[in-house]
């Protein structure tokens, strides 16, 4: 129901509706009952509050997943609807970029060991077609201890391909990252009842 993966391959598919329900998922939290048996999360460490984070996550991937829909994905993508401080952050670096985007960039660059991403090939990520991003979207939620958690329906897999979105976790203004962590829903049910999202 959420994905497909290609039986020869493994590689992941994102099929029309797929991307369609994950961009609802962007937009409100999904229904627990809809959830898949195990979900993938990473522990962040913003650096503002819950909710300015939350938003900037949404803006980027809402903008990401809506040129997924309607994009051919064969020569270079619009950039209009994507924030313009994410756009800047992207390499080449722009003067515009505010300092919590830099700040992050110069964290993921620290933690990842590699460079910073273009923004058409970190876009090209969402190409339906290529079937190299290892995750889709699931949900945000806020922990005790005033971090974040991004969860994302990997497919039961515990290694995958995901460095777009640490670096989208990065410069959406967090000052660290840890996982994937693999764990059966339950563990996503218990994050719902420390307080909502935003």
């Amino acid at each position: 129901m959420f994905r497909k993966a290609d039986e020869e391959t493994g590689d992941m598919m994102h099929e029309t509706e797929d991307i369609e329900q994950e961009r609802l998922r962007v937009a409100r939290r999904p229904s627990a009952h809809d959830a898949p048996p195990v979900l993938c999360w990473f522990d962040v460490t913003p650096t503002v509050s819950f909710d300015a984070y939350a938003a900037r996550l949404r803006a980027v991937l809402d903008a990401a997943l809506g040129l997924a829909l309607t994009e051919a994905f064969d020569e270079t993508l619009p950039q209009d609807s994507v924030p313009e401080w994410f756009a800047a952050v992207c390499e080449p670096v722009s003067a515009e970029a505010p300092d919590f985007a830099r700040r992050g960039r110069d964290r993921h660059i620290s933690a990842i060991k590699g460079g910073p991403w273009r923004l058409q090939d970190w876009l090209y990520e969402f190409d339906p077609e290529s079937e190299t991003r290892g995750w889709a979207w699931w949900d945000l939620t806020r922990s005790p201890d005033g971090t974040a958690r991004i969860w994302a329906d990997t497919w039961g897999e515990s290694f995958f391909a995901c460095d777009e979105l640490r670096w989208l976790a990065y410069v959406a203004g967090s000052d660290d990252v840890s996982g994937p962590y693999l764990a059966k829903v339950e563990r996503w049910h218990e994050a719902l009842h420390v307080g909502d999202r935003s």
